[in-house]
């Protein structure tokens, strides 16, 4: 998963349309270094000041910008940790402008900052037009059942709440957002309830109780300290989509069929190294990520999810493939960069509806000759392996729009890859060409250029 950095700043809100109303994305938190002693941190702020003062007149002198390079690299030395912490929505109308300028009957979003220990309830109940209310760093405890006269509300947002709060029942709410700080734990109260993300909420088990919630799609629980083992769930028909990034799972254990009408479910970032046979029975489940867990294989029961379009394999501790991965026949695609792989079965081949494979960084020393047989194939990336040979039947790959074949053991190329008529990309670097190859490689990557295909490759 992407890291967070001190800066990062506040994701911009994307908002898509569905059954009419604004879907809004929940910010990233911010990041700043702290230090043990004060004075180190008011000192780095001063210096980040210096950086950005210096910029406003151009690009500064080479001595200055050493000399506060010393200061800064003396400073970063003294850095304890990060901490994280939200700022208000940059799509979002603080409540004070809201007042000042009496903007009651347009405003559709609002955020209420850290000086807040409760809603403004009289007031906020003008603006029939809210959609969406963000508490960050409040100390509001409670969310009064009167929020439902507001007819377009549908979102609800709080960031590292100061203390305990309590959302009163809720007709209108679709999607409830939690980050940090403290919570409730139930959700039952909301029957139009959609979407619940409770992220990063140092949770150690699935909130109990969404069975009641009859609406329910989407469950977000990432970057909690879930493990599923010997937990307590009881059946749900309507979540679809389900992830558990970077929580404490070292194993899928059998309760996962409780969601029999899963659609979409993530484990990114875990310490996966079983998954129970049962999630085979999760027949409706098209996208089943495993993104750097510690699987060394498949797991048996992914076979017979005849459903699936896209699994992602990605950092695992895989060595082989099982020729059983032909059972999928309607995945589109296949992620197995950064395994262990040194063979790739024939029965690959039989896909006849994958658009995607990644085999990158992997200890491969060639590639099945099945491969060719995939017509709807467009991207194919197998760089970093020790693969030999590039097979000429990879010429009748017609779809393929992205070929990487770079730093591998290739000495030549078949003949007629410029007439590959899809081709946008094609990466051919650091691979020990013979000396005809080498001689032939500019004059292939002009016959490319000319129909504006990129190509990266060495032609001095």
């Amino acid at each position: 998963m992407k890291s967070i950095s001190s800066l990062i700043v506040i994701a911009l809100l994307a908002i898509t349309y569905a059954r009419g109303q604004s879907i809004i994305t929940p910010q990233k938190p911010r990041a700043y270094r702290y230090f043990e002693n004060p004075n180190d941190s008011a000192a780095f702020e001063k210096l980040t000041s210096k950086f950005q003062e210096i910029y406003k007149n151009g690009i500064p002198a080479k001595e200055k910008m050493d000399s506060l390079s010393a200061e800064y690299e003396a400073l970063e030395k003294k850095v304890k940790g990060l901490r994280y912490y939200y700022a208000l929505g940059e799509n979002f109308t603080p409540w004070e402008t809201v007042k000042k300028e009496s903007l009651y009957e347009s405003v559709t979003r609002i955020s209420f900052n850290a000086s807040y220990s409760s809603i403004p309830l009289a007031d906020l109940l003008k603006c029939k037009n809210l959609e969406a209310v963000e508490l960050v760093n409040t100390r509001i405890k409670k969310l009064t059942k009167q929020l439902r006269k507001l007819p377009a509300l549908h979102t609800l947002l709080i960031y590292d709440s100061k203390t305990n709060f309590k959302i009163r029942k809720n007709a209108t709410l679709h999607t409830i957002v939690v980050r940090g700080g403290k919570m409730q734990t139930r959700f039952t109260q909301f029957r139009n309830l959609e979407k619940l993300d409770l992220s990063g909420c140092k949770l150690s088990t699935i909130p109990s109780g969404l069975h009641k919630n009859k609406k329910l799609k989407e469950l977000l629980l990432n970057q909690n300290s879930i493990n599923l083992t010997n937990i307590k769930i009881k059946p749900n028909n309507t979540i679809v989509k389900i992830e558990l990034m970077q929580n404490n799972l070292t194993e899928v254990p059998d309760a996962i069929v409780k969601f029999p009408n899963l659609k979409s479910l993530v484990f990114n970032g875990n310490d996966i190294k079983r998954v129970t046979d049962e999630i085979g029975k999760l027949q409706k489940l098209e996208i089943l990520t495993f993104y750097k867990n510690q699987l060394a294989e498949i797991p048996e029961g992914v076979y017979a999810l005849s459903n699936l379009k896209e699994i992602d394999l990605y950092y695992n501790q895989m060595e082989k493939l099982d020729d059983r991965i032909s059972n999928l026949k309607n995945l589109e695609v296949l992620y197995l960069s950064n395994n262990l792989i040194l063979r790739i079965p024939e029965s690959l081949g039989e896909l006849p509806n994958l658009q995607e494979l990644y085999l990158s960084n992997n200890r491969l020393s060639e590639l099945p000759l099945g491969i060719a047989s995939m017509a709807k194939l467009k991207v194919l990336r197998i760089n970093n392996n020790m693969i030999i040979q590039v097979p000429n039947d990879l010429l009748k790959l017609v779809s393929l729009e992205n070929l990487d074949i770079s730093s591998n053991q290739i000495s030549e190329l078949p003949n007629g890859l410029s007439q590959l008529a899809s081709l946008k990309l094609l990466v051919l670097m650091n691979n020990p060409w013979d000396d005809e190859t080498r001689k032939n490689l500019p004059d292939l990557a002009k016959a490319l250029r000319s129909r504006e295909v990129i190509v990266q490759v060495e032609e001095n």
